[in-house]
């Protein structure tokens, strides 16, 4: 049986329970894994394409508890992994709800659709430049800590990234208990700073993404986002064939596949991003703001809507919950 075979036949509620055992404790992110399900259902498999995805036995060699890990699935494009054949190890009997299950957990090990694994790889090898001031300034830091404090033994450049080589795990773990007050005061003040400079950054590409051109919102609205004691961020995608029920989908994700704590916020922001080729009806818009406004319960609830000129059908929906300081 190929994994699309096997996706088909199972729905995502009926592989729920299984998956709420494997994510235990991201229980808020349910919804982006029924989003990346609906768009496996969607996308048709490489029928040109051979592979296997092997469910074995893992772990038990210390005395831990053995668990079924698969194998196969997280480094390919999602079409040729749904047409790979589901090998089992001999003596696993997982029923096709908690085969479905084990698979989805997998194939999104680095991301909840295509697009967001690309996003990760390239993340990862170093490939995304500095967007706007606050990561400038993080990355002038980074380079000054592997020019100044590393030793040049264990530096190098690939491929124009500075890169660290050699045992730096071990050179670090060495380092650590021997640091004198002065330089363990100068690793906490670096530290702070990069905490601070990844949290004002993560602000400003949100204010631009909501003052975007195109947007309802200018930048004077969604400033204050920079002000916020703390906040989340949550994006949802219609993942329906066609233009019908594309809000109803993702009204569905927030308050059904989610376990939002919303007594932590007491602000919201809401953002429609949909394409001027596929728009959305006014009364497709007010009924979902009101049921928005009746499930958040906020009385500062800023609802805006992004119009692009993409030909996607797809709506997104930001929303961002956030703690405002006190007065």
């Amino acid at each position: 049986m190929t994994l699309k075979e096997l996706i088909m036949q199972v729905s995502f509620d009926e592989l729920l329970p299984t998956l709420k055992t494997l994510i235990h404790g991201n229980e808020n992110s349910l919804y982006a894994f029924r989003e990346a399900y609906d768009r496996l259902r969607l996308i048709e498999p490489d029928l040109d394409f051979e592979g296997a995805i092997h469910v074995r036995w893992c772990g038990g060699l210390f005395g831990e508890d053995k668990w079924i890990g698969v194998s196969g699935l997280s480094g390919d494009y999602w079409s040729k992994g749904l047409s790979k054949e589901i090998v089992e190890e001999e003596g696993i009997q997982l029923t096709s709800n908690e085969l479905a299950a084990h698979c989805l957990w997998e194939i999104t090990f680095y991301g909840f659709s295509e697009d967001e694994i690309t996003s990760t790889f390239d993340r990862m090898l170093g490939r995304n430049k500095p967007k706007n001031k606050y990561e400038i300034a993080l990355d002038k830091l980074e380079e000054s800590i592997w020019k100044h404090q590393t030793p040049r033994k264990y530096r190098c450049v690939y491929r124009g990234m500075l890169c660290y080589q050699g045992d730096i795990l071990d050179y670090h773990r060495r380092c650590r208990n021997k640091k004198n007050r002065p330089k363990r005061m100068r690793e906490h003040r670096q530290e702070r700073r990069k905490r601070y400079l990844k949290m004002m950054s993560a602000r400003e590409n949100l204010v631009q993404a909501l003052s975007v051109q195109g947007s309802s919102f200018v930048r004077s609205d969604v400033d204050y986002l920079f002000e916020v004691k703390y906040g989340m961020e949550y994006n949802y995608t219609s993942i329906v064939d066609g233009t019908e029920g594309r809000l109803l989908y993702i009204l569905e994700s927030m308050t059904k596949y989610q376990q939002l704590d919303l007594s932590r916020y007491d602000n919201a922001i809401v953002c429609i991003i949909v394409s001027s080729r596929y728009p959305l009806s006014d009364t497709e818009i007010a009924d979902f703001k009101a049921s928005v406004r009746t499930y958040l319960k906020y009385d500062d609830i800023r609802f805006g809507v992004v119009q692009t000129d993409g030909d996607e059908k797809e709506v997104e929906v930001k929303l961002l919950l956030n703690k405002m300081k006190e007065q």
